[in-house]
């Protein structure tokens, strides 16, 4: 099941121009789940907004079944602010709820909070979450350079 996840998450992001590169890795032992889809893009490709203040960035998306539902992690990085936005489904934090969004600076996790909990197959949950970067995005709130949490 999760070689066909892997290919179907692949052939989405290789057949979407907004997406420079593409490649699929194993997941770093840090990482959950065993494998990472990787999409390189260009924030005005996803964000249409010229005042944003990354210009590169990056999608990873893994996947895994556990107790016949779907698990997820679905982060937007931008290498230049060492800022991670992430959607996981997992066991980590059971006081949010089945789904969390995080945001991670460093290697600290900034703020969570439980998220809509998307019980789809891959395909669909890859569209909603890709779909829900820049209103999330604009959610996050800064104080100069240093990402505080969301509003």
């Amino acid at each position: 099941m999760r070689t066909l996840h892997r290919i179907h998450l692949v052939r989405e992001l290789q057949n979407d121009d907004r997406f420079d590169t593409v490649e699929f890795r194993l997941a770093e032992p840090r990482e959950s789940g065993s494998y990472r889809v990787v999409g390189s893009t260009k924030t005005q490709w996803l964000l249409d907004d010229p005042t944003y203040p990354s210009t590169d960035a990056r999608i990873e998306i893994g996947f895994t079944d556990q107790d016949n539902e779907y698990w997820y992690w679905f982060n937007w990085i931008e290498p230049e602010r060492s800022f991670m936005l992430g959607w996981h489904r997992d066991g980590d934090h059971p006081d949010l709820g089945p789904a969390h969004v995080q945001i991670n600076q460093g290697e600290s996790v900034v703020a969570r909070k439980s998220a809509e909990t998307i019980d789809s197959h891959p395909g669909e949950i890859f569209h909603r979450r890709l779909g829900q970067i820049p209103s999330m995005l604009k959610r996050v709130s800064w104080d100069g350079d240093q990402a505080i949490g969301f509003n």
